[in-house]
């Protein structure tokens, strides 16, 4: 047990290191822009200490036109490290969601899916279909679009031990938003 814990500090001394060192190296500043942002708080009633869900990235544009256009989610911060990655932060019903494109090992996002329960599903999906046809977007041809944006509603769905409507807007590179609504 001893063992195990030296070793967990030596690895963590080893990391602290090679971050001190990167960023010793950086060879620019940083740029960052901090966003006033209209939702009242992106953290989680209760003290629940749950802070941010961060999604790697291989084209942080893609997620940028999702987020800013479809979504209307608020924009909390930008930062650009030269050299190093683009991050991109944004309040989206309360959940701060953290989109990094590492500039120097771009990795696709993979499979991740958020969940939220809403009252009305269609009303979300009306929403963010005005939003996407108000938008940029909706000028792209089909397959430019759907990489950054398709919906799909579903009804009848199990989730767990109900039966929900669920409208699914699917993102870049195989991000996932679901809107549950339980079934009377």
């Amino acid at each position: 047990m001893h063992r195990l814990a030296a070793i967990i500090g030596l690895l963590s001394c080893v990391l602290m290191h090679s971050l001190v060192q990167a960023e010793d190296t950086a060879p620019t500043q940083p740029h960052s822009t901090v966003m006033p942002t209209n939702e009242t708080s992106c953290r989680l009633p209760g003290g629940v200490e749950f802070e941010n869900i961060q999604i790697e990235t291989a084209d942080i544009r893609l997620h940028e036109q999702l987020f800013e256009q479809v979504l209307h989610a608020s924009v909390i911060q930008r930062l650009d490290h030269p050299l190093t990655d683009h991050i991109r932060i944004y309040c989206y019903r309360g959940v701060a969601v953290v989109i990094r494109h590492d500039l120097r090992t771009p990795r696709p996002t993979g499979w991740v899916q958020i969940n939220f329960m809403v009252k009305d599903a269609a009303a979300v999906q009306q929403e963010l279909d005005s939003a996407y046809r108000a938008s940029p977007l909706s000028q792209l041809s089909e397959s430019e679009r759907a990489k950054i944006v398709r919906f799909r509603m579903k009804t009848g769905v199990i989730r767990g031990d109900r039966k929900v409507d669920r409208l699914e807007v699917y993102g870049p590179e195989g991000f996932l938003i679901g809107f549950d609504q339980p079934q009377q």
